[in-house]
């Protein structure tokens, strides 16, 4: 199928407009963190279309680049009511932990996740239970006479989760006050824009001090090995 006139589009748009309103009230994100969600023809991205019955439809990538996009500017531009404002900024829509940025738009566990542990244990689907979809746990049964828990993440998983990080912390960092003499104090958040925090935690925080991250966070996991794009805890 194709998007053949303009109203054809205009149909589209006020759909994926209605859909992406839907996505934000799900998992609780900022309009302004959506391109972090779901950026274009990342996985997640695709998946929106599929699950959507769209991702058939020649152009929808287009129209749901350009909603995304708009959500964006409209938050950073301030074109929304301050009752939108207010929301986006309760407590539901900030990370609250550092747990909680293992979770945050994290989407369920899928078969490729089963069919990495497969790989990686020698070992076929039939072994393989997902205890916690959500969590992305499974466990692998009677693997050399001992039942293993396993926790997979995919590549653009590490990626959200990384960025829920800088943004958790960025809110806790910009939250403080330093005191320069009495009477007289300095809310960081003044000083440093979010851009630049963002920027440098992101060159700071690579790979191996992500993993080291989760494997504090993930109680009782340790990280075994990374095959192709996905990261693999055993306990």
């Amino acid at each position: 199928m194709s998007i053949n006139n303009r109203e054809d589009a205009n149909s589209y748009y006020n759909l994926i407009n209605n859909l992406v309103d839907d996505y934000i009230e799900k998992w609780k994100i900022r309009p302004s963190s959506l391109g972090r969600y779901l950026s274009t023809n990342s996985d997640r991205f695709n998946k929106f279309l599929m699950r959507n019955g769209l991702s058939e439809i020649k152009g929808i990538d287009r129209i749901l680049s350009d909603v995304i996009e708009d959500r964006v500017s409209m938050e950073k531009d301030g074109v929304i009511t301050f009752e939108n404002f207010k929301y986006f900024e309760s407590d539901e829509f900030k990370i609250s932990s550092m747990k909680q940025c293992l979770y945050k738009g994290i989407e369920k566990a899928d078969i490729k996740m089963e069919k990495i542990i497969a790989d990686c244990f020698d070992t076929n689907l039939g072994s393989i239970d997902i205890i916690d979809a959500d969590k992305h746990l499974f466990k692998l049964d009677d693997w050399e006479g001992e039942d293993l828990r396993v926790i997979v993440y995919s590549a653009e998983d590490l990626k959200l989760i990384k960025n829920n990080i800088i943004e958790h912390l960025y809110d806790k960092f910009s939250k403080e006050k330093m005191s320069i003499v009495d009477d007289i104090s300095i809310n960081l958040g003044d000083m440093i824009k979010s851009d630049v925090f963002s920027n440098t935690i992101d060159d700071k925080l690579n790979d191996d001090k992500l993993v080291d991250i989760i494997n504090g966070l993930l109680s009782g996991f340790k990280f075994k090995l990374k095959k192709s794009d996905y990261y693999v805890w055993i306990s």
